[in-house]
């Protein structure tokens, strides 16, 4: 979504409730002061967008265009660029810092959607996120100080983004929180780069939809338009759910929106994302509307027998 319609989205959403408690919370001590609940709907869009979610402005990734040159702003070297654990500096080659981008849309860098068997995105890091061991303190000490995959975050990330970060990466990893798994498979990119697993419930989709949803997004999802106009919400929903099932976990960056479904459990909560993006499937119930992108013709293997 671009910074346009970010901001339409954050206008339009103003109405529509806050992220869900985190699934986790650090330990306390009889008599001890109440240490901050990690927050991890907020980790996950860090994760998605830190500068976006945080609002920060003064740091301007050093331009992709210009490759072996730092020519941004901010940063702890000023020229807008961050380091890795090791000290050598990362350019920006398109990834912009974003950790999505660094490490997909599923948080298996490589061995995920953006690595060289699917997206082939050439910024996208080695390393699986969700193969670091150790609890939230351990992930949240490691993303501050980076390692020879990842920058070190603590230069530009305030300690509660890194726990709030650290908080999301260990619920994916350790099922308090849906893993992309259970919500789509990856495929070639000839047969979409992915698809949505059987077990979703369209009708409650519909409902839960209706429910928490169409207030902002409208009753048919056209109420706004992202990717500079190109996609009402249904058709981004059946061209690109390996994105949009983090933002209806987590919401979008830098708007009011936050987590907008329920749970109990990472299970629960990754059968109300998949029966969405079933309902989603419905091309005349949710349609382009202005949207300039074309939409999925019959037969198109992500939606696959949620396709309508």
């Amino acid at each position: 979504m671009n910074r346009v319609a970010c901001l339409f989205a954050s206008a339009l959403l103003l109405a529509c409730g806050e992220p869900r408690p985190s699934a986790t919370a650090p330990a306390t001590t009889e008599g001890a002061e109440t240490p901050r609940r990690a927050d991890d709907a907020r980790g996950g869009r860090l994760f998605d967008s830190w500068r976006a979610e945080l609002g920060i402005e003064d740091f301007v990734p050093d331009t992709k265009g210009t490759p072996g040159v730092a020519d941004g702003q901010g940063g702890p070297h000023g020229d807008g660029t961050l380091a890795l654990g090791t000290g050598e500096p990362l350019l920006n080659d398109g990834h912009d810092y974003r950790l999505k981008n660094l490490f997909g849309w599923d948080l298996r860098g490589a061995e995920g959607i953006y690595g060289p068997s699917h997206m082939n995105k050439g910024f996208v890091r080695a390393r699986s996120l969700l193969s670091w061991s150790g609890d939230a303190a351990t992930i949240a000490a490691r993303l501050a100080e980076g390692d020879d995959e990842t920058p070190a975050f603590g230069a530009v990330l305030p300690a509660d983004a890194l726990d709030d970060l650290a908080a999301f990466v260990v619920g994916v990893r350790d099922g308090a929180l849906p893993h992309p798994d259970a919500i789509f498979s990856l495929a070639a990119p000839d047969a979409g780069l992915y698809a949505l697993r059987d077990g979703g419930d369209a009708e409650r989709g519909h409902a839960v939809y209706a429910a928490r949803c169409a207030s902002c997004h409208g009753a048919d999802g056209t109420a706004f338009l992202f990717d500079d106009g190109a996609f009402a919400l249904g058709p981004h929903a059946r061209q690109k759910a390996y994105e949009d099932w983090l933002k209806i976990l987590n919401g979008q960056p830098g708007s009011s929106m936050g987590r907008m479904i329920e749970g109990e459990s990472g299970p629960a909560l990754a059968q109300t994302i998949l029966d969405l993006l079933a309902a989603l499937c419905d091309r005349e119930r949710y349609p382009s509307g202005a949207g300039t992108a074309a939409d999925v013709a019959d037969g198109d293997p992500r939606c696959g027998v949620y396709l309508r």
